[in-house]
């Protein structure tokens, strides 16, 4: 039987293909160590189902955006989406930096967190005071601009944002209630004092409307994470009157900058009360994820070795994540040491560098990041 060239060529790729198979297979990765020795924070990730994801400015460089993707395998806004930054004046919106985001993040298939819909302490949108002072119903007018930016922003971005981080930081700064009366650490929650506590549950059903599939989370910051704590109590409060009302809320999001000073819940052996904490959460029906983890290396000077005592920080708070079911995800405020906010912000600028993250200054990876790994690796056991 006479076999024509362009019919053996193929009977012998396919043979070369079938061939190589068994090395293919051979070369699939053996799972991480318990250690995390070894795997990329990404590995990690897809071996426990807990996203592990990191802070992008609206600057980043290449070399940023190379650490992320080699690294991580979620992402959050730091400040693309805040109201301040897409609209520096009223009645506008600009797109240009969360466009380039939104579409950078899906071409490198990373879950993208955008923070925030609504903060009042900071980054507001500059104009939405004097806004409301000038209107007859401010009130009405504010309930208006919520419902504007959410169609808007979120409308734009539906089924292509898979978190948003929806309110921030309601509660006070400093105690359980809201902020409602001006000073120089914290503003007035403007959308407290204007429409009391029902912008919450406003903000949320509006945003689910625009994207009935995105999770919806509220971010706050706590200074004492632990059953018994004032505030954190007040989160448990406000998370459960939203549930009972049926508010849209899918979870809570922990904000975790370690920068005040060493009485920070994350310095003390705090494992065991912040997974009890999550599980609160959790018991009320909400997804948890710790937020904007960093630690300053200066709060650790008096350690016999820093690096490690930073290391175990975040070993403490990874563990407690990956015991609590309801953890789903943990996320770093920067990538390397060079690029942290706390070198440039006003509270933490005297001490720099804090070298709070899990890379330092060359990209090399400390202690800290193995620390992590581990920590999380702990939900596999």
């Amino acid at each position: 039987m006479t076999v024509r060239r362009p019919i053996l060529a193929l009977l012998l790729a396919l043979a070369l293909s079938a061939a190589a198979l068994p090395a293919a297979a051979s070369a699939k990765l053996k799972p991480c160590p318990s250690s995390g020795s070894g795997c990329t924070l990404a590995r990690v990730a897809a071996e426990t189902g807990i996203f592990v994801g990191t802070a992008i400015s609206n600057q980043a460089t290449a070399t940023e955006k190379a650490d992320i993707t080699a690294n991580f395998n979620a992402v959050t806004s730091e400040n693309a989406f805040k109201w301040s930054e897409m609209s520096k004046t009223a009645g506008a919106t600009d797109f240009t930096t969360t466009d380039r985001l939104v579409a950078w993040a899906r071409a490198k298939k990373l879950r993208l967190r955008a923070h925030t819909l609504f903060w009042h302490r900071i980054q507001n949108a500059p104009w939405l005071k004097a806004e409301l002072a000038a209107s007859p119903n401010p009130s009405a007018r504010l309930r208006q601009l919520i419902a504007e930016r959410t169609a808007k922003v979120v409308g734009r971005y539906r089924g292509k944002v898979a978190i948003w981080d929806v309110i921030n930081e309601p509660l006070a700064l400093f105690g359980a209630g809201y902020d409602t009366e001006d000073s120089s650490v914290t503003p007035k929650n403007i959308f407290y004092t204007t429409l009391g506590e029902s912008y919450i549950a406003d903000a949320f059903g509006l945003a689910h409307k625009a994207d009935p599939k995105a999770k919806l989370f509220l971010n706050e910051l706590l200074w004492d994470s632990r059953i018994g704590d004032p505030k954190s109590d007040a989160l448990l409060a406000l998370v459960a009157r939203l549930k009972k009302a049926r508010v849209p809320i899918d979870g809570v999001g922990i904000q975790a900058h370690a920068m005040l000073g060493t009485s920070s819940p994350w310095f003390p052996s705090s494992t065991p009360s912040l997974k009890r904490y999550i599980d609160a959460l959790g018991k009320l029906g909400v997804k948890v994820e710790i937020t904007e983890l960093d630690v300053r290396l200066p709060l650790l000077a008096d350690q016999p070795n820093p690096l490690a005592a930073q290391a175990a920080v975040y070993r403490r708070v990874a563990s407690a994540c990956a015991q609590a079911r309801a953890c789903s995800g943990l996320t770093v405020w920067g990538q390397r040491d060079s690029y942290s906010w706390l070198d440039s912000y006003s509270l933490t600028s005297a001490t720099a560098p804090n070298s709070p993250l899990l890379l330092d200054a060359g990209g090399k990876r400390k202690l800290a990041y193995q620390a992590v790994a581990a920590g999380l690796l702990e939900r596999r056991r």
